[in-house]
């Protein structure tokens, strides 16, 4: 690809290992790079490689490594969907949402990315509004990425004529 078609370089630690992909390409979606996600997520190699997958896809992202600085960006950035573990230093997942509804807050659609896939931990999350509960094992960045526009259009309920 020509260099123009190249925007930006990936994380220093990339450009070392592999000077070839030193580089993202930028997708020109309009509609992705408006999408603001949020990951609430404290394990950094995580986060991080979500945090590279859905920027090189084009998305805006942040990253929050507690349920309460997580809180602080739902009231204060209004992103448009959640990426939210289960197990955080400060206080769950769970307990997050059920201060997101507490406090009267409409939060974005969340989508529950977690390490446990116990039955009752998904009906758990499905019951406090999660509009999906995904175990981390059982699914790429890249297919959580792709699903990201579905989810938010799901959260919209159906088109009103």
């Amino acid at each position: 690809m020509p260099a123009e078609e190249y925007d930006r370089p990936l994380k220093p630690w990339l450009a070392t290992a592999y000077p070839e992909r030193a580089f993202a390409r930028v997708i020109s979606s309009r509609d992705k790079r408006s999408i603001h996600v949020l990951i609430v997520e404290d394990d950094h190699a995580i986060a991080d490689m979500y945090e590279t997958q859905l920027q090189h896809d084009g998305y805006r992202v942040t990253v929050a490594g507690t349920a309460l600085v997580g809180l602080e960006l739902i009231r204060s950035s209004t992103p448009d969907v959640v990426l939210l573990d289960v197990l955080l230093p400060d206080r769950s997942g769970f307990e997050l949402m059920m201060m997101l509804h507490e406090t009267g807050v409409g939060p974005p659609p969340i989508v529950i990315l977690s390490n446990y896939g116990e039955p009752g931990m998904i009906r758990q999350g499905m019951s406090l509004g999660a509009v999906e509960y995904l175990v981390k094992s059982r699914v790429t960045p890249a297919e959580v990425s792709r699903s990201i526009p579905g989810w938010i259009e799901q959260s919209r309920g159906p088109a009103k004529n």
